[in-house]
């Protein structure tokens, strides 16, 4: 039986995008008939098991609660980078392939240590384009010693790698004209919906009912609310919008939920109904408890993030609205395939026009929305990208 051992310091039963993705490859891989070993840094609960459907699976050591606060995400990736360090020399055997998620984003130096010391091979999945991403999000600066130590961990990282990884063409094209020398190395590989999503009329959804969104005009956003995602034109928008039947629903924590919270207590918005990470049973009704969802990047992040949340909103059939600057990838993909529209950021007046005039032609949203669930029929769909991750790895 041919192995695969997968780190990543976020799985199941975390809640977030990555730990959910990685569990669906984990799974996937192993119904296919390969034996699948996972590290990660996520704790296990009262619920869980340690064995998830032919899945083995060990846990780092780690007593730091989960957090959003940057001391805590750096503490708890330090303790998972020490466990999975030791995993991988002294416990993962040479000729074993090995996955390493880009969580935390410099995870890429156990696949380093691997290489040179046992002399085994690794493939590394980059998420975000790191050390950019975290320049843009404020947590580092550019040009500084922290900034071009990562610089050269990312470069040795990609050079030792067997392929690299990446969720877009933006990426992929970034990280081209950064490492010329690697090109040949990179390979796109989209994400997907982490559920099939049944359609579902909202009136006749019960998530829909237990929040009373049936009778409103309802706005989703779904998934991490972090730095380089534009919750502040959002939050800007649901103001303009105050006092219209319109809801806005957000599903999910990260850095900015702040943003909310504070705009909900000094605007008075009762438009805004903050809800936190739904479990994966719950997702099929809480992704169609909605007329409209919304994808935001701050400007610039097309090129280094993927937002992941993109795919349960194409599966879940409704009309999509993304914020993110002009020619983005994903207006491109909303443009052809006529499955929404795409409004700039920074710009909370063009984010309430487009959401009014959305409310005001049903017909219209419900048909958008029907083109957004063949296109994630046909190109989106998770046995496309199991088979793509198959081929790659074995």
């Amino acid at each position: 039986m041919k192995e695969i051992t997968i780190i990543t310091q976020y799985f199941y039963p975390n809640l977030t995008s990555t730990a959910q993705l990685m569990t669906d490859l984990a799974k996937g891989l192993s119904q296919r008939g390969y034996s699948v070993k996972i590290f990660t840094g996520s704790q296990a609960n009262d619920t869980c098991h340690e064995s998830l459907s032919q899945v083995n699976i060990d846990r780092a050591f780690c007593p730091v609660k989960s957090s959003t606060s940057i001391f805590n995400k750096i503490s708890s990736s330090a303790f998972f980078i020490l466990g999975a360090f030791i995993y991988v020399i002294f416990r993962l055997p040479r000729n074993t392939p090995l996955l390493i998620a880009s969580n935390p984003p410099y995870a890429g130096i156990l696949g380093i240590c691997f290489k040179l010391f046992r002399g085994g091979e690794y493939y590394f999945l980059q998420q975000d384009i790191f050390p950019e991403s975290a320049v843009m999000s404020g947590i580092i600066h550019s040009p500084s010693i922290l900034f071009s130590f990562f610089n050269y961990l990312i470069k040795l990282t990609f050079k030792y790698a067997e392929k690299i990884i990446v969720l877009t063409t933006s990426m992929q094209s970034f990280l081209g004209q950064k490492y010329p020398n690697i090109q040949q190395k990179i390979k796109v590989i989209e994400n997907w919906a982490i559920e099939d999503i049944p359609l579902y009329d909202k009136k006749d959804n019960e998530f829909a009912k237990q929040y009373n969104l049936n009778d409103v005009f309802t706005v989703l956003y779904s998934g991490n609310i972090g730095r380089l995602h534009d919750i502040e034109t959002i939050a800007e928008s649901a103001k303009i919008l105050k006092g219209t039947p319109i809801k806005f629903v957000f599903i999910g924590d990260g850095a900015k939920i702040k943003v909310l919270k504070q705009a909900i207590q000094t605007y008075q918005l009762n438009n805004i109904l903050l809800l936190p990470f739904q479990p994966r049973e719950i997702l099929p009704l809480s992704l169609t408890a909605c007329d409209v969802s919304l994808v935001s990047m701050i400007p610039g992040a097309e090129y280094i993030v993927a937002p992941s949340k993109l795919y349960g909103m194409l599966a879940a059939g409704r009309a999509i609205i993304s914020i993110s600057s002009a020619n983005s990838y994903i207006e491109q993909i909303l443009t052809t395939y006529d499955c929404g529209v795409n409004s700039p950021p920074n710009n909370p007046q063009s984010l309430a026009d487009i959401i009014r005039k959305f409310a005001s032609e049903p017909l219209k949203v419900k048909t958008i929305g029907e083109n957004a669930r063949q296109l994630y029929e046909n190109k989106y769909r998770f046995e496309r990208a199991l088979d793509e991750y198959e081929k790659l790895l074995f």
